[in-house]
């Protein structure tokens, strides 16, 4: 039976450094390295290799983590999305996925890098042609309307979770507060106060993203 490492009382295991890759991601002051992944869970980096071949692979599952919880969000909102009506079932899903990457801002970068074909992903990706199919959208059609879906709800996400990134880096580096709208024009201020949204009425800024999401689904089957 293999030895302990020094300081601890398990064995290391990949869900173990998954999750504390995830931590490190998500508290923001570096992107998790091997040698801070080691230092954090007491083991010889030559540990973290044994399980992992690099920190790219590291990463990927840490995205597919935060994947699986937009999922878990998903059924916890509709437990039955193949019954659903599919329409309701992509808005919930763009919903579910937005809020489990902007708990893990800082990881999001990472979002859109090509997905390696786990069971996860090619779950996903029959559970997306079975909504298209079953609103009438098949083979190119299904496929145009796939990428005008997934360009919006990532794209969302992405500025989301980059301005709300960007902004805690800021914020520590010492930049003052924003003070609001600086515009006298009223076209402009509500512009403005558009681009803060996502940190001053979070709650606003999801109800506006499902409306927009909800319009667009509801596009893909009109002339």
């Amino acid at each position: 039976m293999a030895r302990l490492p020094n300081d601890r009382d398990t064995h290391l295991t990949p869900e173990e450094i998954v999750g504390e890759a995830l931590r490190q991601f998500d508290e923001g002051k570096a992107e998790a390295s091997i040698r801070s992944l080691a230092a954090a869970l007491r083991v010889a980096p030559s540990a973290i290799y044994h399980h992992f071949g690099s920190r790219g692979e590291i990463i990927e599952r840490c995205v597919e983590r935060v994947w699986l919880e937009a999922m878990d969000e998903l059924l916890s909102i509709e437990p039955r999305p193949l019954e659903a009506d599919p329409a309701d079932v992509l808005v919930t899903t763009g919903v579910a996925t937005r809020r489990a990457w902007l708990r893990h801002v800082h990881l999001s970068p990472y979002l859109a890098a090509s997905p390696e074909m786990s069971d996860f992903t090619h779950n996903a990706f029959l559970l997306m042609g079975n909504l298209f199919t079953r609103m009438g959208l098949d083979d190119e059609q299904g496929g145009v309307a796939f990428h005008a879906y997934s360009t919006f709800m990532i794209g969302s996400v992405l500025f989301g979770a980059g301005r709300q990134a960007a902004d805690e880096r800021l914020a520590r580096d010492g930049r003052p507060a924003r003070a609001g709208a600086g515009s006298a024009d009223p076209t402009r201020q509500t512009l403005e106060a558009m681009t803060n949204i996502s940190s001053t009425d979070p709650d606003r800024d999801e109800r506006l993203f499902e409306e927009g999401l909800r319009r667009l689904v509801a596009s893909l089957t009109g002339p």
